[in-house]
């Protein structure tokens, strides 16, 4: 009759030794999500925001509280497009770089990335997002397009104030050929 009791011990210590792990593992997940610097949003089959990163709700400006739970498409300027890209994810498994725009104070442009996850069984729970921010990318480019502009419009200036250059070094050169002439028969003609 000792055996069954000995045995049940060791199945509690397996357990507990099991879940000791599980939570060493959640605790290293958590660590690496909340080392993100871009957002990071796990939603539901529903569209509602079951989990998120402290990016997140620094980009939102919205508390992890008011976050849970709420429905994911209403923080883009362009809610429709949100959901259509959230469908795509689960028609697909995923998505790449598909831009949006978070509405927040400032309109933070970003490049959505998702995925599907899925529960022990392998059924589809929801979606994993990650919103890079772009918005800085997209000034240098503004700015760089700029800049290619306005040095396409000094190399046109340059070009005309070059061939006005030629038309006047030109206009000159046949000003002393004249000059030259004029002496040349007034020597002549005395």
């Amino acid at each position: 009759s000792l055996l069954p009791v000995g045995h049940k011990l060791k199945n509690q210590n397996d357990e507990k030794e099991k879940r000791a792990a599980e939570l060493i593992i959640a605790n290293y997940a958590r660590s690496l999500i909340e080392a993100s610097l871009d957002p990071l949003f796990t939603i539901n089959l529903e569209g509602k925001i079951t989990d998120m990163n402290n990016a997140s709700v620094k980009i939102t400006g919205v508390s992890r509280e008011h976050l849970t739970g709420s429905d994911f498409f209403n923080y883009f300027t362009e809610p429709q497009k949100a959901r259509e890209v959230y469908q795509e994810v689960f028609a697909n498994g995923f998505v790449s770089d598909y831009p949006l725009t978070i509405r927040d104070d400032k309109l933070t442009d970003v490049l959505f990335n998702g995925s599907v996850y899925k529960d022990e069984s392998g059924n589809v729970i929801g979606v994993v997002v990650v919103a890079r921010d772009i918005t800085e990318q997209k000034r240098i480019a503004t700015e760089l397009t700029e800049a290619i502009v306005f040095a396409e419009l000094a190399v046109g200036i340059a070009e005309e104030a070059k061939t006005k250059a030629e038309s006047a070094t030109l206009i000159a050169e046949n000003a002393v050929k004249a000059k030259q002439q004029f002496l040349s028969n007034m020597s002549h003609e005395i």
